[in-house]
């Protein structure tokens, strides 16, 4: 497949585009049976009803897209404008900058920003995904014997071989689109477990994902790690493959999330929980398998991904190719390469559910941050409850929750058992320090964290 046959237009995301709220389309019932007064009422007066919200696009910006689409928002009383920005640096700008009401966001962002430089009040809602992104290689590292994780025996024999291919090459570059994405803190996690320093073995470079194909057809990268759909492109251009989805790194990572100003919030509350209340039901949705073929001719219109459908569906269908290189079974079915809301696996059970917002999941961000020496504090916080508490207000989200009658577990913390990482290393957030201390691979190694 040529290049011009997938990718409509080269500008994609270099400039920000205002998509304008349509009618309300045909909603599907889901859990509620409401009137749309009711709904505009559910959580009091509005004090803000035309909203611009921000979105890179790739596919986990779907639950946005569906709720103007579909008409979640005008549910909620809310004329919502869509703007679509290129990378994850102007939505922080944005936001920052109060040019946006809310955003869609890497998971990491509030605490880079709350802890980081800029110290603002940036916090994080809710949830909008888990899972949903990939690590592609050049297509060279197929004709030098290297496969996809699935090819292998176990974990041992994996690392074994992606080990030696990667110290047959001198000078090594991966391609990341934002330090703070859960793309970049997978990438390292995964590159750790296996014995490579990602600070020192690898040099970690940031590209717009747009941009990403095209660096690995010039080798200027090795690979990349990345969310939908750009996760395809190299299969489709036939320059690269998939060695590894997010989903097998960790499973059950959260990835994109609603973030929005403190201020702001404190400013518009019935604003806020009328908002994630559209969100919630736009995100069921999402995950309703009938509704996949009419996200996937959404998501490849002009001012969303604006890429050809057969990018977009292998990632909402959960028919997944991880190479084109061989010839019979290229298709593997992953149902939950990407849950927007709920799914049930054996990670995923009642009353868990995406979009719920576990500390224990900060708690993880966190420690990777300090581990890569990416904060301005060098260890772990003391006071790291109450941080995280401010961030990530898991209140908020209950209330929404209860009106809306979606039941959530009664932790805010939860352990990772030995299954849930590639590496069998499992994760209590009640420890973090001894988490920490037990990787040898980290910023500051062989200097031991402590709180602070």
């Amino acid at each position: 497949m040529k290049r011009r046959q997938f990718i409509k237009y080269s500008s994609l995301g270099m400039a920000s585009v205002g998509v304008t709220a349509c009618t309300q389309g045909n909603l599907d019932p889901l859990r509620f049976s409401e009137t749309l007064l009711n709904y505009k009422n559910k959580f009091g007066s509005l004090e803000k009803t035309n909203l611009t919200i921000g979105f890179v696009p790739t596919t986990d910006a779907i639950p946005l897209i569906i709720a103007q689409k579909e008409g979640f928002f005008r549910r909620y009383g809310l004329e919502v404008i869509l703007k679509r920005l290129s990378s994850w640096k102007a939505i922080e700008k944005d936001l920052l900058n109060w040019q946006l009401d809310a955003a869609q966001a890497p998971f990491a962002l509030p605490i880079s920003v709350q802890l980081g430089k800029q110290q603002a009040s940036l916090i994080s809602l809710m949830n909008l995904n888990l899972n949903g992104s990939a690590i592609t290689l050049t297509k060279q590292a197929w004709k030098k014997g290297l496969r996809s994780f699935l090819n292998y025996n176990d974990f041992g024999d994996f690392k074994r071989s992606f080990c030696r291919y990667i110290r047959s090459n001198a000078h090594t570059c991966f391609a990341i689109d934002s330090p703070i994405s859960m793309d970049a803190y997978l990438l390292r996690y995964w590159l750790a477990a296996m014995g490579v320093d990602p600070d020192r073995e690898i040099k970690l470079l940031e590209f717009k994902a747009s941009q990403l194909i095209y660096k690995l057809q010039a080798r200027t990268i090795e690979g990349y790690s990345i969310s939908a759909p750009w996760t395809r492109s190299a299969i489709a251009e036939n320059t690269g493959f998939i060695i590894n989805i997010s989903r097998e790194i960790w499973q059950g990572h959260p990835n994109k999330i609603l973030a929005a100003m403190d201020g702001w919030v404190k400013r518009h509350p019935a604003t806020t929980r009328s908002l994630m209340a559209a969100l919630l039901e736009a995100c069921q949705y999402c995950d309703h398998q009938r509704h996949r073929g009419k996200m996937t001719e959404i998501l490849a219109q002009n001012q969303y991904l604006n890429l050809d459908k057969t990018l977009i569906e292998p990632t909402l269908n959960g028919d997944y190719a991880y190479t084109n290189n061989t010839p019979k079974n290229k298709l593997v079915k992953i149902p939950d390469f990407t849950i927007f809301h709920y799914q049930d696996t054996p990670y995923l059970k009642t009353p868990d559910h995406a979009n719920y917002p576990w500390r224990s999941h900060a708690v993880w961000v966190l420690t990777q941050m300090i581990r890569w020496n990416q904060l301005e504090i060098t260890s772990y916080p003391k006071d790291a409850e109450q941080i995280l508490d401010r961030i990530y207000p898991v209140s908020i989200y209950k209330e929404v929750a209860k009106v809306l009658n979606i039941k959530i577990p009664h932790e805010s913390m939860k352990s990772e058992p030995t299954t849930a990482f590639i590496d069998g290393r499992p994760f209590d957030p009640s420890q973090p320090l001894v988490y920490l201390n037990q990787f040898s691979l980290r910023a500051n190694n062989p200097q031991f964290f402590s709180f602070v």
